[in-house]
């Protein structure tokens, strides 16, 4: 199974990339930190913002997937040069089970961001979430913005940090932070979409 014809399957063939949320019928936007500022007044990093965006990731992934469930984790790197691979350093750091690195696929493409063409090199690995260091991942992705904060994905010779989406095999579900201030939950299931917008109501936490 790829992630491209899945997509085709169940997403009309949208590719995986940052805005695929302004293009999904079902939706949910979740703010995370809301109203704890990044920085302290002397300019030095807010710990307790990025201690409460944890927390609040934390109990989103749960109800999005069991540890059971099969997902393909998608890295986008953003290459400076078209013609050179970029690595982002996903498989080494966050895989359990490193005999899983015969399953990674990557394809090339390019997307349309604003009015430039970007290229996009695409990692797909299918694993099971429970295969995953996943909260070492998730703190590594709020970092994104932060270069003080590790862990962090390599952006070396890359144009932007790099993004990864957690898709649900089972339930079609696709999770996206995108970087501190928030995450994207996508879905094509009316039922499990409107139980997500009951427990999320107005896009926060209960």
């Amino acid at each position: 199974m790829q992630i491209m014809k899945w997509m085709d399957d169940h997403y009309k063939g949208l590719p995986v990339t940052p805005d695929i949320y302004q293009s999904v019928d079902l939706g949910i936007h979740m703010e995370l930190g809301k109203s704890i500022y990044q920085f302290k007044e002397d300019g030095t990093l807010n710990r307790k913002r990025f201690c409460e965006v944890y927390r609040q990731v934390a109990e989103i992934f749960p109800l999005l997937f069991k540890r059971t469930d099969d997902v393909f984790v998608v890295v986008n790197s953003y290459p400076s040069e078209s013609n050179k691979i970029v690595y982002p350093n996903f498989f080494q750091r966050y895989v359990k089970a490193q005999q899983r690195k015969y399953s990674l696929r990557m394809h090339e493409f390019f997307w349309q961001f604003d009015e430039e063409a970007v290229v996009v090199q695409q990692m797909e690995l299918l694993c099971k979430v429970s295969e995953l260091k996943l909260a070492y991942l998730l703190k590594t992705i709020i970092h994104k913005d932060f270069e003080s904060l590790y862990p962090r994905l390599r952006k070396k010779y890359c144009l932007y940090a790099p993004d990864i989406f957690f898709v649900n095999v089972r339930t079609k579900c696709i999770f996206h932070i995108y970087d501190d201030r928030g995450c994207e939950i996508m879905n094509t299931d009316v039922n499990v979409h409107q139980e997500l917008a009951g427990y999320f109501k107005n896009g926060e936490f209960k």
